[in-house]
């Protein structure tokens, strides 16, 4: 996937963004969310999931859980850093056995375990341009 850059008019535009993406996105594959509060992320997150035929009606933050799994046969985690203090606390959880799982790992707030993250992944970041609108970039780290 080449760099991309959207702007998204509503949450219904980047559930959209994110269900059209999914398909581009491959087990084993890292996609790194970040953005304020409110940005839209989940929203996001709820595409990819639909977009990988899994069921969306259960989507939300796992900020108290962690991480959310999604199963099926396209698989996808959901993992949630903002309440983090210590991203070794992702060790506890077995993180480097999702990134080995088949399906894909996505993570809000993920550059706060930056050192932690594999050499290639995907950053999403989500700005907020206005009330609805959402300037949304993606492109690929290869550190």
């Amino acid at each position: 996937m080449q760099a991309l850059s959207i702007v998204s008019h509503g949450e219904r535009q980047t559930f959209e963004l994110g269900k059209k993406l999914a398909a581009s996105f491959v087990a084993g594959d890292l996609v790194v969310l970040e953005g304020p509060l409110g940005a839209g992320k989940t929203v996001f997150v709820r595409g990819l999931v639909a977009g990988r035929g899994l069921s969306d009606t259960t989507v939300n933050s796992p900020s108290f859980t962690m991480v959310n799994e999604y199963p099926g046969e396209k698989p996808l985690y959901h993992f949630d850093l903002y309440r983090i203090s210590d991203p070794r606390e992702l060790f506890e959880i077995g993180f480097d056995d999702y990134l080995a799982r088949d399906g894909v790992v996505v993570i809000e707030w993920g550059t706060k375990a930056d050192y932690l993250l594999p050499e290639r992944y995907y950053l999403v970041e989500i700005r907020i341009v206005s009330e609805t609108e959402r300037e949304i970039n993606i492109s690929l780290v290869q550190r």
